[in-house]
C-alpha cells in the first residue's frame, strides 16, 4: 500500500510541475486521489491518518473541511482528496521557493 500511495504522491508532483493543467484534468486527478482515499479509509483508517500526519495536513483545515463537507455535494473522499492535493501543492511551492543552490563548502563564492 505504501508503494501505491507514493506513486499517487509522485503523480501529484508531476501534475503540479506541469505548466498548464486543464480544469477537467485536475478534477479527474482529484477523483483518482479520492478513490485511493476511499480505499484507505475503508480498509485501514490508521494508515490513512498516518499519511495525513506525514503530509502535515493542518488539523484545523481537516476540521473545517469536515464541517463544510456536510453541506457540500462532494463526498468526504473527494473533500479529503482536495485537501491532500492542496497540501501537496503548498509543499511543492514551498520547496521551490526555499530551494537553495547547492554550493561547495570550500568555494570562495
Amino acid at each position: 500500500m505504501q508503494l501505491e500511495f507514493d506513486s499517487v504522491r509522485d503523480m501529484i508532483s508531476e501534475r503540479l510541475y506541469a505548466e498548464k493543467t486543464q480544469s477537467t484534468e485536475t478534477e479527474e486527478f482529484i477523483q483518482m486521489i479520492a478513490d485511493r482515499v476511499a480505499e484507505l479509509m475503508e480498509s485501514n483508517m490508521e494508515l490513512f491518518l498516518n499519511h495525513l500526519y506525514r503530509m502535515d495536513v493542518d488539523e484545523r483545515k481537516v476540521n473545517r473541511m469536515l464541517l463544510q463537507a456536510e453541506q457540500s455535494e462532494d463526498s468526504i473522499y473527494v473533500a479529503f482528496a482536495r485537501l491532500i492535493f492542496e497540501r501537496q501543492k503548498e509543499r511543492l511551492e514551498s520547496r521551490k521557493k526555499y530551494k537553495q543552490q547547492s554550493s561547495d563548502f570550500w568555494s570562495e563564492d
